[in-house]
């Protein structure tokens, strides 16, 4: 079978092979074994790199976990987003996130176009902090673990008034009496805001309340995650995320 695929990480196996891990359109995450990986420039070349898009042949193995990778193909290369170092971490994060959030062989065309899509824009322009802060929050959606922040998840009044705070074990927002005692970051009504536009899709036309956006996203992407990103911890120390 043939899939339009990118790369989400890879180690190398023995003295040739390597196991890589594929983002990929119809099948979601596999892993699989590209056979003298590391020595056949023929059949992968430089294509088998990260923020490259292309078409990966796989096939299945009986009784194994692994699908074999027989050929990728580029497409499309992003390669150059490591050319400027905060496009490349931010292209890195966003990687490193769709890898760590996503279960195995659960496929999701969206969340496809999505990462290939934060690739254009970084490639296309400056990289901007609320893009970012889009892109997770639109991964978190097609997941399964949308934030609520338009309503209390305690008791469910709209009204979340002064006060207002996260709480990312609730998965959402608790208005100012339910948050007297929560120790999460506070929820301002304009940060409130900016956040919904982002989930609806809308990215604004400059960056704002970046601090703000940044500690209640993180909040809630942080209370998914198994380990820290080596990524996001790389550009919170360049304070452009």
């Amino acid at each position: 079978m043939t899939e339009a695929a990118f790369l989400l990480g890879s180690i190398a196996y023995g003295e040739a092979d390597r196991i890589v891990t594929l983002y990929t359109r119809g099948l979601g995450k596999v892993s699989a074994i590209a056979r003298a990986a590391q020595k056949s420039r023929r059949r992968f070349g430089a294509a088998l790199s990260l923020f490259v898009v292309g078409e990966a042949a796989l096939a299945e193995r009986r009784g194994g976990d692994l699908h074999v990778l027989e050929r990728f193909d580029a497409r499309r290369d992003f390669t150059r987003l490591g050319d400027d170092i905060v496009k490349m971490a931010h292209a890195s994060y966003a990687t490193e996130l769709l890898r760590e959030l996503t279960v195995p062989r659960h496929p999701d065309a969206a969340l496809f176009d999505l990462t290939v899509a934060m690739y254009e824009a970084l490639a296309a322009g400056a990289p901007r902090a609320d893009r970012l802060r889009a892109f997770e929050l639109r991964l978190l959606d097609e997941i399964g673990l949308r934030p609520v922040l338009d309503r209390c998840v305690a008791c469910g009044t709209e009204a979340l008034g002064a006060g207002a705070k996260v709480d990312a074990h609730r998965g959402g927002a608790l208005c100012g009496a339910c948050g007297l005692r929560a120790i999460g970051p506070p929820l301002q009504p304009a940060v409130a805001a900016r956040l919904a536009e982002l989930q609806r899709g809308e990215l604004p036309a400059a960056d704002a309340e970046i601090e703000a956006t940044r500690a209640v996203v993180h909040a809630f992407v942080l209370s998914h995650l198994r380990q820290p990103l080596r990524s996001l911890e790389f550009i919170q120390k360049l304070r452009h995320a």
